[in-house]
């Protein structure tokens, strides 16, 4: 009698193990939060006019020459690792341009210079981040247009490269006749 309920006993020992085995493992995993990324801030300028600093969610991006850019990367932004259609950056950058040759301009001060001849323009604004994937990020880009417009793109590829997502060349200047430029574009182009 005792080796039955000893076997009884056992047998119900074995079902509540096999049970509590069977029931931890049958319990759905929470999802994986994806953690944030720190990414790299780099810019490219499409106008005539010297990108003089901006910042991106408070973070320095250094300044920009005239249709010219990346090459530096600033650091850092957070972004997540999966985009989301919601999801934008705060820029604030300051445009400027001298509005004479500098020649005609060399003898002043520096102070004179500026308040004579120094046209500087601070903008803001909240812009979308188009469209990445985890596996392709690697600098937050800040591409700046004309008429004060705003792309931002994350990418592992520098601009140019074939894989880019925004399909846009390196900015280049635009080839003008020397007869229709203004002296200061004439100025911002050594010519």
């Amino acid at each position: 009698m005792i080796d039955s309920l000893l076997q009884l006993l056992w047998r119900w020992l074995v079902l509540f193990v096999a049970a509590a085995v069977l029931l931890t493992g049958c319990k759905p995993e929470a999802p994986k939060k994806m953690e944030p990324v720190m990414v790299g801030i780099t810019g490219y300028n499409f106008t005539n006019e010297g990108v003089q600093r901006y910042f991106v969610n408070n973070m320095y991006g250094s300044n920009l020459p005239p249709y010219g850019g990346g090459g530096a990367t600033s650091c850092c932004v957070s972004l997540p690792a999966k985009w989301s259609p919601d999801l934008k950056v705060e820029l604030t950058w300051r445009m400027g341009d001298w509005t004479v040759p500098y020649e005609q301009i060399a003898h002043l001060s520096t102070d004179e210079q500026l308040k004579c001849c120094w046209k500087v323009r601070a903008l803001s604004k909240s812009v979308s981040i188009e469209p990445y994937e985890a596996d392709t990020m690697g600098s937050l880009q800040v591409f700046f247009l004309p008429e004060d417009e705003i792309k931002v793109w994350v990418s592992k590829y520098d601009l140019g490269h074939e894989k880019h997502p925004s399909g846009m060349p390196y900015p280049q200047h635009p080839v003008v006749p020397l007869s229709t430029l203004s002296h200061s574009q004439e100025s911002v182009h050594g010519r």
